[in-house]
């Protein structure tokens, strides 16, 4: 007899699922038995990914979301509340990239990346957590942070804190929500084929070769793919990692492990 999915019966939100590392978790989660709420701003990619969802024989919903906004992220989960009756698995995934100098860096730069990428996973995660204390059923919190919370390059310092501020915050509700049953962990994605990747490699005078860079400095010498962030985070959010919370799984062909011999990747070619 085959065994059942690993997430079968639970109930998935991933913020910022339209496309790139979000779509690709959100169709892991779903392939993996799990019923999905996708967030996102973008709602013609977002109701494509539900499709995509449908199609393969899952089942999804999509609503339309800000982060930045807290009242968007407590409709996102409350969506789910209403739609499937409970809320397991709380992704944070939603965020954007900022690659400039800290001159060129705005003050309106600032406020809007720690918006995304660090109000809007506490916003997500305060409300998800709330669902899942009330029900007593526990729940698994997963982070899409990345390695510049631990080593960076240029030109990417606004960015670098927001992932540095996620992880630390993953560790501190891993604590607050552990009498509850609910684990928090995070993902560091190595570089991924992504639009958001692809716009990083926009800013420099010659992306392919950008692109062609950033996959060389992983000792796999390859980028990544929305799928194998996909298949951790069904791991992280699934009963085999029942023993597993407060902690980063680097999902980055080796880059962490690697010694960079040569100057940090410039984002501009400046």
């Amino acid at each position: 007899m085959e065994p059942a999915p690993r997430l079968s019966g639970k109930i998935a939100i991933v913020s910022g699922a339209a496309t790139g590392i979000g779509r690709g978790c959100a169709l892991a989660y779903a392939a993996n038995g799990a019923r999905v709420v996708v967030g996102d701003i973008d709602g013609e990619q977002g109701a494509a990914t539900v499709r995509a969802i449908v199609a393969a024989g899952g089942e999804a919903r999509f609503l339309r979301s800000d982060v930045a906004q807290s009242a968007d992220c407590d409709a996102l989960i409350a969506h789910a509340l209403e739609v499937f009756g409970a809320v397991d698995i709380l992704h944070a995934n939603a965020g954007i990239e900022l690659c400039k100098t800290v001159w060129d860096t705005t003050d309106a730069d600032w406020q809007r990346i720690l918006s995304v990428n660090l109000s809007g996973s506490f916003y997500c995660a305060r409300a998800a957590m709330r669902a899942m204390r009330d029900a007593g059923r526990g729940g698994a919190l997963t982070f899409t942070a990345s390695p510049h919370a631990f080593l960076t390059s240029r030109e990417i310092a606004a960015y670098a804190a927001t992932k540095g501020g996620q992880v630390a915050l993953m560790r501190a509700l891993a604590l607050e929500g552990a009498p509850y049953g609910i684990r928090a962990n995070a993902v560091l994605p190595g570089a991924i084929e992504t639009p958001m990747l692809h716009r990083e490699a926009a800013a420099s005078p010659d992306p392919a070769a950008l692109l062609r860079q950033f996959a060389a400095a992983h000792p796999l010498d390859r980028l990544g793919q929305p799928e194998d962030i996909g298949r951790v985070a069904v791991f992280l959010a699934s009963d085999d990692a029942a023993f597993m919370t407060g902690t980063c799984v680097a999902v980055d062909g080796g880059l962490m492990a690697a010694i960079n011999s040569g100057p940090p990747i410039s984002y501009t070619g400046g």
